[in-house]
C-alpha cells in the first residue's frame, strides 16, 4: 500500500529555495471593475479597489466578506 504522500520531491511543489528566489510581481492594480448592472454585485465588487490599501494580513478576511456579499447577492431573491 502506497501513502498519500508518496510522491517525487519536484511532483510535491518548490523547495524554500526556489521560493525564495522568487520576485514579487509590480503589475499595476486594476483602477476600477466594470459595472455589472447588478447594485448588490457592483457594491460587494468596488471593495475591492481597497485591497492594495490593506496590510496583507487582512486581505484573506476582506477576499472572505467580498466572497460572502457576493453569495448573498446571488442568493437574493429578486423582486
Amino acid at each position: 500500500m502506497s501513502k498519500l504522500n508518496d510522491l517525487p520531491e519536484s511532483a510535491v511543489g518548490p523547495s524554500a529555495v526556489e521560493l525564495s528566489a522568487v520576485e514579487p510581481h509590480d503589475a499595476p492594480w486594476p483602477e476600477d471593475t466594470a459595472p455589472t448592472g447588478d447594485a448588490a454585485v457592483d457594491s460587494s465588487l468596488e471593495r475591492l479597489a481597497d485591497i492594495p490599501t490593506v496590510p496583507v494580513a487582512e486581505h484573506s478576511a476582506m477576499y472572505a466578506e467580498i466572497h460572502d456579499s457576493l453569495l448573498a447577492a446571488l442568493d437574493a431573491e429578486e423582486r
